[in-house]
């Protein structure tokens, strides 16, 4: 009876430990944390980037929320918009334990192509926060030294957005604003005395107002706590016609509906 007991015992202990290397193997966003905390940025976003090629992301991600709404082209007339984009920041993992990782623009730029998307200006962070199903407000960190950079200040902020949404009665996948900095296209692209930056917009507040104007003050390397990708499938229909995002962006006349700029983005990325 006691040999039945101990293999009883020995088996549960066995099954326990291999459920729990097979829930890591299957590449949660906690275990990516635990597997990246000690490594470099460059060595943590050649990981990212390899995990989202596998498809180790939340399926969330790429169920886009549509927005339609009504914008002026560069004539002042009136067109019919409807463009669709990522109901939350980009994460790795699954829907049950994924971590919403801040990246750089390049980083952010390769994992984009790989779903057909591109990233947002800041007139398209505004509208997508006005679009919004659930509005939760910023959280941050006081600066101290260059903690708010530290991998586990970022997976910990992704964590409190996680229960941000748990204690709003919500879901993961519900279409969320007002918990990131977006890494942004626009213009400042083409800023000759500001090359290699990034550019960051937004962070509402709940009175609709962004923490963070537009800015390209650090370099492209720089990542906190505080930055997210959004991103914004390329397929855009205006007036009912399709266009392609970036080409949209492009057009003398209709880049107004997608962007604060007065003139075309002929610079539309990092890289």
């Amino acid at each position: 009876m006691r040999r039945m007991s101990c293999r009883i015992i020995c088996t549960l202990i066995m099954a326990t430990t291999f459920g729990l290397l097979f829930s890591q193997e299957s590449g949660g966003g906690s275990f990516f944390h635990e597997r990246t905390r000690e490594l470099s940025r460059q060595q943590m976003e050649k990981l990212a980037i390899e995990e989202f090629a596998k498809g180790n992301y939340p399926s969330f991600l790429t169920e886009w929320a549509e927005i339609g709404t009504v914008q002026e082209d560069a004539h002042g007339k009136k067109r019919e918009v409807v463009f669709f984009v990522s109901p939350d920041y980009l994460a790795i993992g699954n829907s049950g334990d994924y971590y919403t990782l801040p990246l750089t623009p390049m980083a952010s730029e390769e994992i984009c192509e790989m779903s057909g998307a591109w990233l947002p200006t800041p007139k398209i962070v505004d509208m997508i926060y006005c679009a919004a199903e659930l509005k939760l407000e910023p959280f941050n960190y006081i600066p101290r030294g260059r903690r708010n950079e530290s991998a586990d200040l970022l997976y910990e902020h992704s964590k409190v957005i996680q229960a941000q949404m748990k204690a709003a009665g919500r879901v993961p996948g519900t279409f969320i604003a007002g918990v990131k900095k977006d890494i942004v296209i626009s213009s400042k692209l083409a800023d000759s005395t500001r090359t290699h930056h990034v550019i960051i917009y937004g962070w509402h507040k709940p009175d609709g107002k962004p923490i963070q104007p537009e800015t390209n003050v650090h370099i492209d390397s720089y990542v906190d706590y505080s930055h997210g990708t959004r991103m914004v499938k390329n397929k855009v229909l205006v007036d009912g016609v399709e266009y392609s995002y970036p080409e949209v962006l492009s057009d003398p006349v209709l880049h107004t509906l997608f962007s604060y700029d007065k003139q075309p983005l002929l610079k539309r990325g990092y890289r």
